[in-house]
């Protein structure tokens, strides 16, 4: 028996007469086609149907009405049979509350499955449609419409906080280094700097103050908080305390030195050991990282006393500041009474003049000279560390009292030489650059009238305030 369709239209072709005469006959025979093979015209005109087998969202089945998902999605589909590229195109619609969302679909597996990938609004639903058209290869479609709704969670993404303020809420830690040669670096910070889920896009500066030789970082910490809500400075700046731990308070699992080592850049006394200017660069970078601080373009480094100490040597030791040309570096060395002096000459306090001194052996070893350098600094030639201290920006901030300084080193002469005075130091220090570069270095001096040896002071005067407000604004 013929096809009932062909035939309907081979009768179609008779005449008018012979086409009459064979309409019953026609219906007859096509009642008894079907019959005999339970045929259905129009399941004979069309292709084969084809499934979807499977809808994954991240690589887990997406199942309709699911709450919670990623906002970075990648859905995939897969399908019983080939795909027309053009017609699946045209078939499938991804739409959220303001409509239609375009989405660029990636085929694989000989066409069978096709993903797509896109970002979401948080807390949004959407839904993913395919209509019930021809959309296979061989022009075959789904049964019915296929239709899947969800919605995504809470964006997790910090952005912003409001700054830590209260030291012991403060205290953070970071674990460095690889695999078991790990150990934990404490520092007090206003922020988690360290949170991968947040991108701080407020934060334009940050400033790192270093403790001396009482080991006190949550005071420096408290006292520089003080200072920034004053400048109304608190909400785009952040603020980082480090602890470099002392002997008497070790713990395995956490950096500490021996005898004021970390000062001078030495490694802590761990198993696993670190250089006190490499775990500070660690800060530095995270804080330099426009992937988690967009907007951050200065960083200012200061220490008091022993941390004055410190941050004038790491001023030239550090790496970061030629590493990110777009951040502006600044440091400021807070009443230390050691320095460091990139060749043999001082200044003799009498005349103000440079001299060469003689009968004080080892008045030019590290930290006082480019000599017996520590391990970090092995590598880097003095020409080059020497050309980072002049050309960095140095700032010796002074306080100018002449309270008695029972802390002052006055029996070492390589401490001696560098003059009666704390505050004499640091003004030597000075005049020795005036005169030793007189082309030009990137060096200043900034007095705190009446104040001795106090970081409490120092960082809370009028004078740092100052300071603090003219960097920011350059």
């Amino acid at each position: 028996m013929p096809h009932p369709e062909r035939f309907r239209v081979w009768l179609q072709t008779l005449p008018m007469k012979a086409n009459t005469s064979f309409v019953a006959l026609f219906s007859v025979l096509l009642i008894w086609s079907c019959a005999w093979s339970s045929c259905d015209s129009e399941s004979e005109m069309s292709s084969e149907e084809i499934s979807l087998i499977s809808i994954t969202y991240n690589g887990a089945p997406l199942i309709d009405g699911a709450t919670q998902l990623d906002l970075e999605a990648q859905i995939s589909l897969t399908f019983s049979s080939s795909l027309s590229q053009a017609d699946f195109q045209s078939a499938i619609l991804f739409s959220g509350p303001d409509g239609s969302i375009p989405i660029d679909l990636v085929y694989t597996n000989s066409s069978s499955k096709v993903t797509f990938s896109v970002t979401l609004q948080p807390l949004t639903s959407y839904v993913l449609r395919i209509e019930s058209r021809p959309i296979s290869s061989s022009g075959g479609g789904l049964s019915s419409p296929f239709e899947v709704s969800f919605s995504t969670r809470e964006d997790s993404l910090i952005t912003s906080m409001p700054p830590c303020t209260n030291p012991p809420s403060c205290l953070q830690s970071i674990q460095l280094g690889e695999g078991t040669a790990r150990a934990s670096f404490q520092y007090y910070g206003s922020l988690p700097i360290f949170e991968d889920q947040a991108i701080w896009q407020d934060i334009r500066q940050a400033v790192i103050v270093v403790h001396g030789a009482s080991h006190n970082p949550d005071a420096y910490f408290s006292y520089l908080t003080n200072t920034l809500k004053a400048l109304d400075l608190s909400d785009n700046t952040v603020l980082i305390a480090p602890f470099f731990r002392d002997q008497s308070n070790p713990d395995s699992d956490t950096y500490y030195w021996n005898n004021l080592t970390w000062r001078d850049g030495r490694p802590s006394a761990n198993n696993v050991s670190a250089s006190s200017f490499a775990l500070l660069d660690s800060l530095m970078y995270r804080l330099s990282d426009s992937n988690f601080f967009p907007a951050l373009n200065h960083i200012i480094v200061t220490g008091q006393s022993s941390g004055g100490r410190f941050t004038h040597l790491y001023s030239a030791a550090n790496t970061a500041e030629e590493t990110f040309p777009n951040v502006t570096f600044d440091y400021i060395i807070s009443e230390s009474q050691y320095f460091y002096y990139p060749d043999g000459r001082r200044v003799l306090e009498s005349t103000g003049q440079l001299y060469t001194p003689t009968g004080c052996s080892g008045y030019d070893i590290w930290p006082f000279g480019y000599s017996v350098v520590p391990p970090v600094l092995s590598s880097v030639p003095q020409a080059t560390f020497n050309e980072r201290f002049v050309n960095r920006h140095l700032v010796y901030l002074l306080g100018s009292g002449n309270a008695t300084d029972n802390t002052l080193n006055t029996t070492d002469c390589s401490a001696t030489l560098l003059g009666s005075t704390r505050f004499r130091r640091g003004e030597h220090m000075l005049q020795y650059m005036n005169l030793a570069f007189p082309t030009g270095h990137n060096h200043e001096k900034v007095i705190v009238p009446g104040v001795s040896h106090n970081g409490s002071a120092i960082y809370q005067s009028a004078p740092f305030r100052d300071l603090i407000t003219t960097l920011l604004q350059q």
